[in-house]
């Protein structure tokens, strides 16, 4: 349900820049999701079809760019993209590690008409 908010958010965001750029129609909205964040794609398109009503970015194609968790070892500073949920090095197979990315969530870039 946090996939309502961040849709709101998103909106927002894009119909402000869309306006501050002069543009009047929002074609695509490139966005980008960390798997950490645990935002559902498919959530925010559901929302944004119905919030994007009467709006510049009506109709707007939403497309997702989906990010893994990357982790960076604490012992030999090797970064990884883990196997399921095991978050252990590959290089020297030390379990600490730091989050160095999935947290990730942004507007990429838009196409405007």
């Amino acid at each position: 349900m946090h996939e309502y908010g961040i849709t709101e958010s998103l909106l927002q965001i894009v119909e402000d820049r869309a306006r501050e750029a002069g543009v009047t129609k929002v074609a695509t909205i490139r966005v980008v999701v960390g798997a950490l964040t645990g935002f559902v794609p498919d959530c925010i398109q559901f929302y944004y079809e119905t919030m994007s009503k009467n709006t510049i970015a009506e109709g707007a194609r939403l497309e997702f760019e989906e990010l893994p968790v990357r982790l960076r070892c604490r012992v030999c500073s090797e970064v990884f993209i883990p196997a399921d949920r095991e978050w252990t090095c590959p290089v020297c197979g030390s379990s600490e590690a730091d989050i160095e990315g999935g947290r990730e969530l942004y507007i990429k870039e838009m196409e405007v008409s």
